[in-house]
């Protein structure tokens, strides 16, 4: 039953891990920009010398990007 239970736990966490990934995040282009957005109108965008691009959270992960302060 332990194991069963471990395995129920541990199937839902990944399941909902990789919906994560998939989750839409906003990033700047600009030259200086490190973070990402849960939401366009982030107040920490107001900065941005770029454009505003969608893209996946996997992709700015990849991009070397780390969570926004203010919105995450």
């Amino acid at each position: 039953m332990k194991r069963l239970l471990l395995s129920l736990t541990l199937s839902v966490f990944a399941i909902s891990t990789s919906c994560k990934n998939e989750e839409t995040v906003y990033i700047c282009t600009g030259p200086k920009a490190e973070v990402y957005h849960a939401r366009k109108n982030c107040r920490g965008l107001n900065r941005c010398n770029g454009d505003l691009k969608k893209v996946t959270l996997a992709k700015a992960i990849e991009m070397g990007r780390r969570a926004c302060k203010i919105c995450w």
